[in-house]
């Protein structure tokens, strides 16, 4: 039987903060000096020079289309529907979904071209601000990762939070790496997606706030009824 493990960890969600801080620090600089479209046309040159290394990009970014996330959310809503987690499979499929139609809504506002670079190993339709791939990634795989953190005990849940996040991390930049979109528009993305993952941590801890008093009155029930009576 898997065990809910959440309220033994009252600052598990302290790596999101310090991922938040390293991410908008990183943004800060590229815009204060200018260094974007640079690096942008660096990260291109270099994955572009070797075939093998190109490939492998590619592969990394088809982690990031609408199918694999939307299996991941899909995956783990059913998954904690098996649990009786409701509210949690509604956020774990709303959110994602939610962060992808408004991402889609500000490209349109923002109207920013894709780089034009010859180093580019693949092509890319729509505008380019935020990156898609990023918001998908951020909120599917870390959302998914931040709910199963829930079922799992400290060590395990530790180790899935930091693959998920070195996966999301690895699938976002592959789009720079490839030519598709600029260093700013995976920063924003992944900013953006993280302002929804907050929102819905934020549901999930009201709903193991709410869970788990009732579950130790359960106990505590249970536990007074199995006392031998003196």
């Amino acid at each position: 039987m898997i065990r809910h493990y959440s309220g033994d960890r009252p600052r598990s969600l302290a790596w999101f903060a310090w991922w938040a801080a390293a991410h908008v620090g990183l943004l800060i600089v590229l815009i204060t000096f200018q260094w974007d479209e640079r690096l942008s046309e660096t990260f291109c040159a270099w994955a572009s020079s070797s075939a093998s290394r190109a490939g492998l990009l590619e592969t990394l970014t088809s982690w990031g289309n609408p199918w694999p996330v939307t299996i991941i959310a899909v995956g783990s809503a059913c998954f904690a529907l098996i649990r009786r987690h409701v509210t949690a499979a509604a956020v774990l499929l709303v959110v994602p979904y939610a962060a992808t139609v408004s991402c889609n809504l500000i490209k349109g506002w923002a109207e920013r071209q894709r780089p034009s670079l010859e180093c580019a190993s693949i092509q890319a339709d729509g505008f380019s601000f935020p990156s898609g791939h990023a918001v998908g990634v951020t909120t599917g795989f870390l959302l998914a990762a931040l709910y199963f953190s829930t079922q799992t005990p400290r060590a395990a849940s530790a180790l899935m939070l930091f693959l998920a996040g070195l996966s999301a991390e690895l699938v976002a930049w592959s789009r720079v790496f490839l030519g598709v979109h600029f260093s700013v528009d995976v920063l924003a993305g992944q900013l953006f997606g993280a302002g929804w993952l907050a929102i819905a941590a934020l549901l999930l801890h009201r709903q193991w706030s709410v869970r788990r008093p009732r579950r130790e009155a359960r106990q505590a029930r249970s536990n007074s009824l199995d006392e031998p009576v003196s």
